[in-house]
């Protein structure tokens, strides 16, 4: 099996607005796997489909290499789709153990479990307190607990880190690298681009309820990646762009000054691009490869959305 998780055409309309469109997804085995889009672009529509929560218009989806709807493909897939109700007059263990109870665990297995949840989320030293007094930070490791429970192979996260302080996203995002490291399979559904550029093998991008892009997060922030060019007077840079554009690449201003220009190194590379402008007795003062962030990526891919 190379695919946690396989969605193939995958739609999904309420009443006559498409919110899933025809998604096409892999998710290797082992890969943390960032999952990106602009409120309402379908993000959690389609987790829920994935987890078969939701009845897809048209489509099919396998976990783990079975059925969404088969318990025991089910067993292997841990999920926080938002953040689920936690009792806080119960302690952490007894939340948890209410819910090992619900799926189906008891006795010394369900203890097991709960030791093993806690201790991968950090509060094993705190299970005896109320969840009331805990900090969002600790409720949302208390509800990724939750998803650990059964001792999943693939990890949905919808959102992990929403409403957290600064403290708390590096806390959720050291956590989520901590079970890639114990060989897990993560989906990370998020907002939060540097968590994605720092954890993420793959990053899938939504729009609209379709994928504008899906790949590997280094293939898609060279896509980014922009040329810097700077010339000592302006009528080199006039002439700079008109070879350029001559031959079928794209310029842009760099900022207010005239004597600077950005291409994208979608066609030629630094090197090429240098010959180019020399062969027609045009040398830059800089040359320098500008790095894409994520976050400018994904600007681009969403239309500033």
């Amino acid at each position: 099996m190379d695919a946690a998780i396989e969605a193939r055409g995958l739609v999904r309309h309420f009443g006559s607005v498409p919110a899933v469109d025809g998604i096409d997804l892999s998710v290797p085995v082992g890969s943390v796997y960032g999952f990106l889009g602009p409120n309402g672009s379908g993000k959690t529509t389609t987790i829920r489909l994935l987890l078969g929560l939701l009845r897809p218009d048209r489509g099919t989806v396998r976990l783990m290499g079975g059925s969404p709807r088969d318990p025991a493909c089910l067993a292997r897939v841990g999920a926080l789709v938002e953040r689920p109700a936690l009792y806080p007059y119960l302690s952490a263990r007894e939340n948890l153990l209410l819910f090992a109870t619900l799926a189906g665990m008891a006795g010394r297995d369900a203890n097991l479990a709960i030791d093993r949840a806690l201790g991968i989320v950090g509060l094993g030293a705190v299970a005896r307190r109320k969840a009331g007094g805990f900090s969002t930070g600790m409720l949302q490791r208390l509800s990724i607990a939750l998803a650990l429970l059964r001792d999943p192979t693939l990890v949905i996260l919808d959102e992990p880190t929403n409403g957290l302080d600064p403290a708390g996203v590096v806390d959720v995002r050291a956590l989520i690298a901590e079970l890639a490291r114990n060989g897990r399979t993560v989906f990370l559904s998020t907002h939060v681009l540097t968590e994605v550029e720092q954890l993420c093998d793959r990053v899938a991008v939504l729009q609209r309820g379709r994928l504008v892009a899906d790949g590997l997060t280094r293939e898609l922030l060279e896509r980014g990646q922009r040329l810097a060019i700077g010339f000592d007077t302006d009528e080199e840079a006039v002439r700079a762009v008109r070879v350029l554009e001559e031959s079928g690449i794209a310029t842009e201003p760099a900022g207010d000054q005239k004597t600077a220009l950005r291409v994208s190194l979608d066609s030629l590379g630094p090197s090429a691009i240098n010959r180019l402008l020399a062969e027609h007795d045009l040398h830059p003062a800089e040359l320098v490869v500008r790095r894409a962030s994520l976050e400018s990526v994904f600007l681009d891919l969403t239309d500033g959305v």
